[in-house]
């Protein structure tokens, strides 16, 4: 596997990552936890997450695929 290929993939997980520990972080401030909470914050953590999950399943994927070129050297 071309070194490129594994660094963009790390990037993206790191991304990802942060975000999900900074809704993580937000949540334990707002509702003093990370599970439980109104409703609609629940399930608007989830869409977020899945968001994430999706995101990075896209852009590995175009990446393998060769539509997503970067300045590979």
């Amino acid at each position: 596997m071309p070194a490129g290929d594994v660094g963009f993939s790390v990037m993206m997980y790191l991304i990802t990552s942060v975000l999900c520990f900074i809704l993580l972080i937000a949540r334990r401030i707002i509702f003093k936890g990370e599970l439980g909470g109104p409703t609609t914050s629940k399930y608007a953590s989830a869409v977020f997450l899945f968001i994430l999950w999706l995101l990075y399943v896209i852009f590995s994927s175009m990446k393998a695929t060769g539509m997503l070129e970067g300045g590979n050297a």
